[in-house]
């Protein structure tokens, strides 16, 4: 599935058509990948409904190890002013600029520049020779004064003469690692269009709105498990905290925001859906495996965003705590939703006044559960309360006067959290064999800090308590100037080979940075990558490389199954102060940065004669070269000697390439490349096999297709 994968980079067609070179570039899909929360960031300033793929529910994943673990469905990002005279002449009373949640923003966001940048590069990570990873890590620039590990930094103008700044950070810090920092900076430049000229010289902006709406449906894996609807929406439970108007539930001083959940689905009945419980896997786009219906909790994750700072004002940076002025829900399907038009006197009248401006409401939750608590723990509500789309949380912040040259600042975060997964295993597994007793309390000690015995929904609210902490810990480190304890850089490669008696590790590590560790710790899984990982390995910070082979004291790796690893360069404990709520200890690499996506497997051990090596496929035939067990494009030689040299020739005696085998294994592979790394031509090959140990050598004819 990852295997020479091809990286996803989507554009806005509607943006390429008449761009320069340059201007096409800068719409490229940005990914933060180096953490648990993994999402794709778009250069027009949100990450609009199928901004990328033509389905909901992609992006804003966590814990991104698994599978579809996505709760994003469409974000919207406007800008309203007053008093709006345009190039033409033409005054509007009220104007507003749109991208998403359904809009491109032609014609009104013009991505300028767009950008990864990092503390230090993007890690290698190879199996048996392939790149794997879960999204791309692509770098642009390294700055190692970064002061988050990953930023995604765009600038963009829009037709009001505003020009935006966002810096959207990513930390690897395994505490910090489940929120991204989107940090906005508008100025009034009178920068109107993408030749980024000064169309406005002299013109003030008037009671500026900037409003944000999050389409959250939790989640992707478990939307054909309790019903399609969800998909969108449409169960999407939404609270807050921090307005003044309900409980905060623990949310530090000056947080203000929105949460949502897997709230209950109506139409769904066979049992209680809070959290999701896989009890029948619904393979419907492949997201649940069939195996995987023990119970599982699949939906237990808590998903939200705050505001960790508005300025008071052009020219006070002070943060104002009675922003966001508005505070609300939006039906997501809503008609203002839809079709925005940044000439549509009436519709942007009341984009302004209904939506930007509409102020603190009621908390849709507790619209839909008036007792709070108790009805969310048992709810009998419906949360789409009507509607065929569900809820969307909003906020609107403003209005500002900005004269020329003025600006201002606005920090959101945004983050997920919630069980690990053999909690939401263990606990999913006991509600099913209770066959759905939603007041069984249910035992589970994750044999460090957590003990308790809970109901199934008392445990799936235990998310919202981990999502508040998480809020608490990206406002501490806001606070500090995102000062926190840096997470020691990991190996700048890491390398897995399969061989014939075990599977061979080795890594890179910069010379700079050894003193600032302790050592490497080394972690397997097997059967699958989403499984649980054993500690396989502790090693000093000279060692480079690991064979794990039956001579490990946890065991070696079993033939006929898939093995996944990852490294952690682990920290001094010195080196963690504590700041930004970072719990004491030693400081550990990411492991997401280094994990393999794709198994490595013991091969065959070696042939015992020349006379039982074969080649597959043969004939080789490129349009039917799809069976994963030929690893796509390459020719396999089974049954080889452990230490071989393949020679193969065209059949006019042409030496084509030259194959070292040497791992021990009675597999060898090729890549259908020449010696020149051209690939070759259809016709028939004949390989050379020589046993460098004895001497001994085999002919084999093989037919390729191109």
């Amino acid at each position: 599935m990852f295997k020479n994968k091809i990286i996803q980079v989507a554009l806005f067609a509607v943006f390429v058509l008449g761009m320069s070179a340059q201007e096409v570039t800068a719409q490229q899909a940005k990914w933060l990948g180096i953490g648990a929360l993994n999402n794709f960031y778009m250069p027009a300033g949100t990450e609009r409904e199928h901004a990328l793929v033509s389905q909901q529910q992609y992006g804003l994943r966590w814990p991104a190890l698994y599978d579809h673990q996505d709760m994003q469905a469409a974000k919207g990002f406007w800008i309203g002013t007053t008093d709006f005279t345009d190039q033409s002449s033409t005054n509007f009373p009220f104007k507003v600029v749109h991208v998403g949640p359904r809009v491109s923003g032609l014609g009104s966001f013009f991505p300028i520049e767009h950008k990864l940048i990092g503390r230090f590069p993007r890690v290698q990570v190879l199996v048996d020779d392939d790149e794997t990873f879960n999204v791309a890590d692509d770098v642009d620039e390294v700055d190692p004064n970064l002061p988050a590990d990953r930023m995604v930094y765009s600038r963009i103008n829009t037709a009001i003469g505003l020009t935006i700044e966002r810096k959207v950070m990513a930390f690897s810090n395994e505490y910090h690692d489940n929120y991204h920092i989107r940090e906005y900076t508008f100025t009034n430049t009178g920068k109107a269009d993408a030749t980024d000229q000064v169309i406005f010289p002299n013109k003030t902006l008037t009671d500026v709105m900037f409003f944000w709406q999050e389409r959250y449906s939790v989640l992707h894996q478990t939307r054909y498990v309790i019903g399609n609807s969800t998909g969108w929406g449409i169960n999407a439970m939404v609270d807050r905290f921090g307005d003044g108007i309900g409980p905060d539930y623990g949310a530090a001083e000056g947080l203000r925001g929105h949460f949502a959940w897997h709230g209950k689905l109506p139409a769904f009945t066979q049992y209680d859906n809070i959290g999701g419980p896989i009890w029948t896997a619904s393979t419907s786009s492949g997201l649940v495996q069939p195996q995987d219906s023990t119970g599982r909790l699949g939906a237990h994750q808590f998903v939200g965003n705050a505001v960790l700072h508005a300025d008071v004002a052009p020219g006070n940076p002070a943060d104002d705590p009675n922003q966001p002025f508005t505070m609300t829900e939006i039906g997501s399907d809503d008609g203002l939703n839809s079709s925005n038009d940044p000439f549509n006197n009436s519709r942007m009248i009341r984009e302004y006044q209904e939506f930007m401006m509409r102020g603190r409401t009621p908390r849709h939750a507790y619209l839909v559960e008036p007792s709070g608590e108790e009805g969310f723990l048992n709810p009998t509500g419906d949360p789409s309360r009507g509607t065929s789309g569900g809820w969307s949380s909003a906020k609107g912040v403003g209005p500002y006067t900005l004269a020329p040259g003025e600006s201002i600042r606005i920090v959101i975060v945004e983050g997920a959290a919630g069980l690990n997964r053999e909690a939401a295993t263990r606990i999913g597994e006991a509600y099913k064999r209770s066959g759905g007793n939603n007041s069984l309390l249910i035992p589970y000690n994750d044999g460090h800090s957590v003990s308790a015995s809970l109901t199934k929904n008392q445990w799936v609210f235990t998310s919202r308590d981990s999502l508040i902490q998480t809020m608490n810990r990206a406002k501490a480190n806001f606070d500090s100037g995102f000062n926190i304890p840096k997470a020691p850089v990991p190996p700048t490669s890491f390398i897995v080979n399969s061989g014939g008696d075990g599977v061979y590790l080795e890594w890179d590590y910069p010379d700079a940075e050894v003193s600032r560790i302790t050592g490497f710790e080394i972690y397997r899984a097997q059967y699958r990558r989403d499984s649980l990982y054993t500690k396989i390995a502790e090693l000093p910070a000279s060692a480079r490389t690991f064979d794990d082979t039956d001579a490990n004291p946890v065991g070696g790796p079993i033939r006929g199954i898939d093995h996944y690893y990852y490294i952690q360069a682990v920290g001094r404990a010195s080196d963690n102060d504590g700041t930004g709520l970072t719990p004491p200890g030693a400081l550990k690499s990411n492991r997401y940065l280094t994990q393999t996506y794709d198994p490595a497997r013991l091969k065959r051990p070696p042939g015992s004669t020349m006379d039982e090596i074969t080649v597959v496929p043969n004939p080789f035939v490129r349009s039917a070269s799809t069976d994963v067990s030929y690893a796509g494009f390459e020719i396999q030689f089974f049954e080889v000697p452990g230490r071989a040299r393949i020679d193969i020739y065209t059949e006019l005696g042409e030496l084509v390439q030259t194959i070292n085998h040497s791992d021990g294994s009675g597999d060898a592979s090729w890549n259908l490349n020449t010696k020149w790394r051209q690939r070759v031509v259809s016709g028939v090959y004949i390989a050379i096999i020589e046993n460098l140990d004895t001497g001994e050598r085999a002919t084999r004819k093989f037919v390729v297709i191109m």
